[in-house]
């Protein structure tokens, strides 16, 4: 009798994880019932973001320019990211003392789970050669851009000057790697379940000819670590929780 592989035997709600070829417990309503919804939102974030890009250049020179409409999408967007790691956390059974306000500690708990602080995102349109983000490298310890989006949410007279165009293109860039994290390579078509997407095989980074930002996800599982069951699975209860 072989040993049974080592890793995780059931899919967690809402977590993907990079290099598991069986990947269709995604499009299980189970898994997640919002991912149109919540891919739709994105959608809408990406398009006013190049909206932007008409009257602002993507480029380091104008990363500290602001106004009412980086205000805007800033705080959209930072209102996304949010949504999308409460779902995670609570699809897997995390809970927050009745009358407690959810924060910047609940949601940098699925780090555990999605390792984002590893996810690069690139926006091949900066000037002049485009340009790699991390948008969740630091939130260990400080996410600036989350903390300036809270800054000039509760005093824009005082903090008007942190809605700066690179802290929105941090915000929604974080957005999709969250995005990501959840449903792979299937937000890249936002309208139905087909995967049209491109890899890049020497960079590693994988893109759409629809998509604003190209992706390289985290894919250093460690065996124990790592998705290692068929799909479909034929048990009643095909998921399990993580424990954050």
């Amino acid at each position: 009798m072989k040993n049974s592989p080592i890793g995780v035997k059931k899919p967690y709600y809402r977590i993907y994880r990079a290099n598991q070829k069986n990947d269709g417990y995604i499009l299980d309503k189970r898994y997640a019932s919002d991912r149109y919804l919540l891919c739709r939102a994105y959608k809408i974030l990406e398009e006013d973001l190049l909206k932007l890009f008409e009257y602002i250049e993507p480029s380091d020179e104008n990363t500290n320019v602001f106004s009412q409409r980086t205000y805007e999408v800033l705080l959209r967007a930072a209102t996304e990211f949010e949504t999308n790691c409460k779902q995670i956390l609570l699809a897997n059974g995390y809970k927050k003392p009745h009358g407690e306000n959810w924060d910047i500690n609940d949601y940098k708990k699925i780090e555990k789970a999605t390792k984002l602080s590893e996810y690069e995102v690139k926006l091949n349109i900066w000037n002049p050669s485009g340009k790699i983000f991390k948008p969740l490298a630091s939130w260990s310890s400080k996410l600036e851009w989350y903390q300036d989006y809270n800054n000039v949410k509760h005093d824009r007279s005082n903090h008007f000057q942190a809605a700066k165009l690179i802290n929105v293109v941090n915000a929604v860039s974080a957005v999709w790697a969250v995005l990501y994290a959840q449903f792979c390579y299937y937000i890249f078509e936002p309208y139905n379940d087909s995967s049209g997407f491109i890899s890049d095989d020497e960079t590693g980074f994988e893109y759409s000819d629809s998509t604003l930002f190209s992706i390289k996800p985290f894919c250093g599982w460690l065996d124990d670590k790592a998705y290692v069951f068929g799909w479909p699975n034929t048990k009643k209860v095909p998921f399990q929780s993580f424990q954050f």
